[in-house]
């Protein structure tokens, strides 16, 4: 049992040491650097621009944990060293991780941002860079037909055809306050004929055989390319905002500003109409995330 128990012990100590960024010798003399990942796509590919261009333009390297469920984990493994850098989203900032009287809740995507920046930079010890250009937020797309044939391009303009629409959605939109469909009617003035409460996957399905007509997605989802949908204009910017970041540990990026350098340079690098079919090639046809950053980087000139 004692043996048992040091074999523990020893492994457990080990993988804590492994998961620190600034433990290890990369092969060329540098450091090797940790990313962590949540489980979608996006941050999946971005830990591969990371990667990929650490590698290409210093000594250093990075390795990547992929599918951490939930983006407090990643803030606290950055909090406790295991992590250097993370792809996280400003609108987090208004999940309760701050008392009312520390944050301000709004839809303006400046404001969410800079209040992520200085309310998670200061808990953390961690830089929140500017948007690496994308949203993955809430979102509201019909089909693309019939856009093009009423001339639909915003969420306001859906409400002359929105009572006789059947909208799909997560069971939680319907129910939730502030951004769920109750907000939604209030803002902007019109309820739908239908609402259908679902998983992900049979919403698309639904909208694909023409069995709803609208449903809330998520502005990246490659599906939208998939089933030639069009993704409305949030006019009156009901939906919070969740631009991506890069954020890094501040003792890294200090001590190792060719890296802040690199990760500079990634900001506005990528559009959330690029996101999203970045994630199409990797989801729908299913290219690895690395094959699919080398080649948006080479088509941007970032690589050889």
């Amino acid at each position: 049992m004692k043996k048992l128990l040091f074999a523990t012990v020893l492994a457990a100590l080990v993988l804590a040491l492994a998961a620190c960024g600034d433990s290890k010798e990369s092969a060329d003399g540098g450091v090797v650097f940790e990313y962590g990942s949540q489980s979608y796509t996006d941050p999946k590919i971005m830990a591969q621009v990371v990667k990929v261009l650490v590698e290409d333009q210093t000594d250093h390297e990075v390795n990547i944990t992929e599918d951490i469920q939930a983006s407090p984990q990643i803030m606290a493994a950055l909090d406790r060293e295991e992590f250097d850098f993370a792809t996280l989203y400003s609108g987090e900032v208004y999940n309760n991780h701050f008392d009312e009287d520390e944050v301000e809740y709004s839809t303006d995507p400046q404001r969410t941002i800079e209040q992520a920046q200085e309310l998670f930079g200061a808990k953390y010890d961690m830089k929140w860079y500017d948007s690496i250009g994308f949203s993955n937020q809430y979102g509201i797309a019909i089909q693309g037909d019939f856009a093009a044939e009423n001339n639909i391009t915003t969420m306001s303009e859906l409400e002359p055809f929105a009572d006789e629409l059947t909208v799909g959605t997560d069971s939680s939109w319907v129910e939730r306050a502030n951004d769920g469909y109750e907000g939604y009617q209030e803002a902007y003035g019109y309820s739908f004929g239908d609402v259908r409460g679902m998983e992900v996957s049979l919403m698309y399905e639904g909208i694909k055989n023409d069995e709803l007509d609208v449903v809330t997605a998520y502005t990246v989802d490659p599906q939208i390319l998939e089933y030639n949908l069009t993704l409305l204009e949030d006019d009156k910017a009901f939906f919070p905002p969740y631009d991506a970041s890069l954020v890094a540990r501040n003792a890294v990026i200090d001590e190792y500003p060719e890296v802040s350098d690199i990760l500079d340079s990634i900001v506005g690098l990528i559009s959330t109409e690029e996101m999203t079919q970045l994630i199409h090639e990797v989801d729908i046809n299913k290219r690895s995330t690395e094959e699919v950053a080398i080649e948006f980087l080479q088509e941007k000139g970032m690589l050889e």
